[in-house]
């Protein structure tokens, strides 16, 4: 592959792509996801587990859930 290859902007967007993906960590989005406070885990709005979480789950920022000490789920990543 020669230099003048990456001029393409196929290859640049390929690029950025691969560079956002990597390096944007997933605490910059700010958006509200489901809480349960009694096992930490983090669910996003779309994900079944946290809309049939009822007893210890609360809606709050994203960042907040990591602040204390949240943990992914494994179902869809929080």
């Amino acid at each position: 592959m020669k230099f003048s290859d990456f001029r393409n902007s196929r290859y640049i967007t390929g690029l950025a792509l691969i560079f956002s993906l990597f390096f944007v960590s997933p605490l910059q989005s700010d958006s509200m996801v489901y809480f349960n406070l009694s096992n930490n885990k983090v669910h996003k709005m779309t994900c079944h587990w946290g809309q049939v979480c009822t007893k210890n789950c609360s809606v709050i920022p994203r960042s907040e859930a990591y602040r204390r000490g949240g943990v992914a789920c494994k179902v869809c990543g929080g």
